[in-house]
């Protein structure tokens, strides 16, 4: 465990674990069952169901609009022992994509029925907060979600 400092100088500490996920529909199942895994192991078994369904996005995207390989970090930072978030990543070797685009498109349909983005709609309604980065050669995409819900 390495200590972190966030931007507003408190002291935290920061545990993560990093999975190969396969260049198959067997990501999306093996990520759902890891992150199950490590928040059960963590004592943050209630945010399971949401984060599973969040993993099974992420992993399904990349698999199915990026390159092999695919990566999957899901990573908890704590305040003074206490957790107070979970930050999930999944990472491909595609090209990416622009999350206002995918947004905008929900928007400029007048409906959630969308044609695009909608496995991110509900990624959007499950998170606190999600996103993508383009880190050339790597397309990371990811969600957080607050452990005081």
């Amino acid at each position: 465990m390495n200590a972190l400092v966030v931007p507003d100088r408190r002291p935290c500490r920061a545990e993560s674990e990093l999975w190969r996920l396969p260049p198959d529909g067997m990501a999306a199942r093996l990520l759902r069952s890891r992150v199950s895994g490590q928040l059960c192991d963590w004592c943050l078994s209630e945010l399971g169901p949401d984060l599973t369904l969040i993993a099974s996005e992420l992993a399904g995207n990349a698999v199915r609009y990026g390159r092999p390989p695919f990566w999957a970090n899901l990573h908890m930072l704590t305040d003074t022992g206490r957790p107070e978030s979970v930050r999930l990543i999944v990472a491909d070797f595609g090209p990416g994509f622009d999350v206002a685009d995918v947004v905008d498109s929900w928007r400029l349909s007048g409906t959630t029925d969308s044609g695009r983005g909608r496995g991110l709609l509900l990624v959007d309604a499950l998170s606190d907060s999600w996103g993508t980065a383009v880190r050339a050669p790597l397309c990371l995409t990811w969600a957080d979600l607050a452990t005081l819900r």
